[in-house]
């Protein structure tokens, strides 16, 4: 009878599966489309993720539509009860077919893609087999529980409104990262590249709920004879929808208020001098070879930056701001303290350091600032460089140094992606790239005029039109932005821009010759099977002076991490000789690491980064 069951889902819902099957497809043929015109993605098997995510979510609810709700909905589940058939068997038909439905395209999917990859990755059973488990398991989770919800019958929206003011909740009320835990974390960002660790707490979360949904749905369909789930089925009455209604209000209204309640206070940092802008506060603490008088000369200075940066941006509000001298870092390194319970921007800096910049550490601030305002806005890669080059601009606009120009010219020496600036900051450091990105802004400020200029800053570092999806949609771009001038294009930008470095490195030749005299070298020897050292050179060609001392700059990498921040990479100083020297840290095969080898110069007041790599230990 279970055949029988079987063939008369088939007859009635092939038209469905075969419309799903051809909608995952014509998907995944898109994204290779694209991934074919873009940069490269990294690896392959990333396209894996929106068939996993499409599945688990909108397919998932397909098929229990079709599936269980239609079933109890239109009441043909009471003609397959008066077979000889029992309940909990009809119901794990219904779920080994969902599941198959789902999981058949999903795995057509992947062996699709394992064909593709194999060419140029090292494609390891171990690998497909975790990359299968990450995959299936948010499918199988997302089935199970539409299941459940089809059988709750009139109540399963009423689930949907109430799972979504919970997830509001969570976000608004508590620590707890939803992107992270669960199905979220087995399809996030290291999906395709992590080969190694099994994520067991997120596996073995997703399968315990599984396997619940599983249990209460038998539950349902067993109560009683299954009346249960056949009262479920029937419509709602008007007394039910206003009951829902009002509870569902009432909830989200107290949420609200919750979260106004929690709402973090300003950051106020007690003994320390402050100075008072709009309606926050400047505070600046002293400290060993930092006497209250610096300190309070610092906050004055600091909270002028701010009013004049606010007011030609627009700005309607600042945040607290506050400064922290600490002696461990370096003058040229500045850190952004992260806070939990109070609300601001809390930076730390060696401002007793005798070498420490003022103009650099303003621009960072100034940058931490606009981050802050924008949530986070600003950041997205596309426009980091005005945002990098701006702040900078903004730090030496009243006080112009032959400096600035130098770094410019030094940075542009080897080219840069004003696209992929997340590369090319991490290649220059942050000294050399705001000046590269400073230039850009120069060029723009001098074509545009001062009005335009101002009007064009506003509208993409000081007016975000919000964060997520709809904010990314409707946020207006740089080049149409340009294309209101007057017909100005970034092309022309870029090629303005590449004369005016052009015209820095002739101007500043000299240096450049030295710097492209030193040749760094890194090379790793196995001292096991699994265990590795780095060593590394500085080379001078014939004729050239080395420095008297080089730093390697060195931090393990997560999955898929992104940007390393400056206060995060450990430092090694060297004396250059001829048979190099040894990284005192053992290195394990399938880490990943990201090196940097960078030499001080006094002429441009800021570390020169000669190499910058992320390597894969092997």
């Amino acid at each position: 009878m279970s055949r029988a069951l079987l063939l008369k889902e088939w007859r009635e819902h092939r038209g469905a599966w075969f419309l799903l099957n051809g909608f995952l497809w014509l998907v995944l043929f898109l994204m290779l489309l694209a991934q074919e015109n873009t940069a490269e993605k990294g690896s392959l098997f990333a396209l894996l993720q929106v068939p996993a995510i499409i599945l688990a979510s909108v397919g998932a609810l397909f098929v229990g539509h079709r599936l269980v709700v239609r079933e109890y909905g239109q009441r043909t589940q009471l003609f397959l009860e008066a077979l000889p058939l029992s309940r909990p068997r009809i119901l794990a038909t219904k779920l080994v077919l969902g599941a198959a439905v789902l999981l058949l395209p999903l795995a057509a999917t992947l062996l699709f893609l394992w064909s593709r990859a194999r060419v140029n990755e090292d494609v390891t059973a171990r690998f497909l087999l975790l990359l299968s488990l990450r995959a299936a398991t948010p499918v199988l989770l997302g089935w199970s529980f539409f299941v459940l919800a089809g059988l709750l019958g009139r109540y399963r929206n009423p689930l949907y409104i109430f799972l979504v003011i919970a997830a509001f909740a969570a976000d608004h009320l508590t620590e707890l990262d939803l992107s992270t835990a669960g199905p979220f974390g087995l399809l996030g960002a290291d999906f395709a590249f992590e080969r190694t660790r099994i994520p067991w707490d997120d596996l073995v979360g997703c399968w315990a709920f599984t396997a619940a949904a599983v249990a209460l749905s038998f539950g349902l369909i067993l109560y009683r004879d299954g009346t249960l789930a056949e009262l479920f089925s029937q419509k709602m009455s008007h007394r039910e929808k206003v009951f829902i209604a009002c509870v569902l209000v009432g909830l989200f209204a107290v949420i609200s208020m919750m979260g106004e309640a929690r709402k973090r206070q300003p950051f106020a940092l007690h003994e320390a001098e402050q100075t008072q802008v709009k309606e926050s506060a400047v505070q600046v603490a002293s400290g060993v070879g930092f006497p209250r008088e610096r300190a309070q000369a610092l906050a004055e200075r600091l909270a002028q930056e701010l009013l004049a940066l606010s007011e030609y941006l627009g700005l309607e509000r600042l945040p607290a701001v506050a400064v922290l001298p600490i002696r461990e870092l370096d003058a040229d390194v500045f850190q952004r303290a992260k806070l939990e319970e109070a609300d601001g921007v809390v930076v730390r800096a060696n401002l007793a350091a005798p070498d420490f910049d003022a103009r650099a550490f303003e621009a960072f601030l100034l940058r931490e600032v606009l981050i802050h305002v924008s949530e986070g806005v600003v950041l997205r890669e596309e426009r980091q460089w005005l945002l990098d080059g701006f702040t900078t601009w903004w730090a030496h606009r009243s006080r112009p140094e032959e400096r600035l120009s130098l770094r410019a010219a030094v940075a542009s020496r080897e080219g840069f992606d004003s696209r992929a600036w997340l590369t090319t900051r991490e290649r220059l450091g942050p000294c050399l790239s705001g000046a590269l990105a400073a230039q850009g802004v120069q060029v723009l400020h001098t074509k545009l005029g001062e009005r335009s200029f101002q009007e064009l800053m506003r509208r993409t570092l000081a007016q975000p039109p919000g964060t997520g999806l709809w904010g990314f949609w409707n946020e207006p771009r740089l080049a149409s932005l340009l294309r209101e001038q007057e017909g100005f294009s970034e092309e022309e930008l870029l090629r303005r821009w590449s004369e005016a470095l052009r015209q820095n490195r002739e101007t500043h030749a000299k240096e450049l010759e030295r710097v492209a005299g030193m040749t760094p070298s890194l090379s790793l020897v196995a001292e096991s099977a699994e265990t590795f050292r780095l060593e590394h050179t500085l080379q001078a060609a014939e004729g050239r002076a080395l420095p008297t001392r080089y730093a390697l700059l060195h931090h393990k990498l997560e999955p898929f991490e992104n940007e390393v921040a400056a206060h995060e990479l450990s430092r090694q100083d060297t004396v250059p000789s001829a048979s190099g020297a040894r990284l005192p840290v053992g290195l394990a095969r399938g880490d990943r690491w990201l090196f940097v080898v960078q030499v001080e110069s006094e002429t441009l007041g800021c570390p020169i980064r000669l190499l910058a790599e992320r390597k894969e230990i092997r």
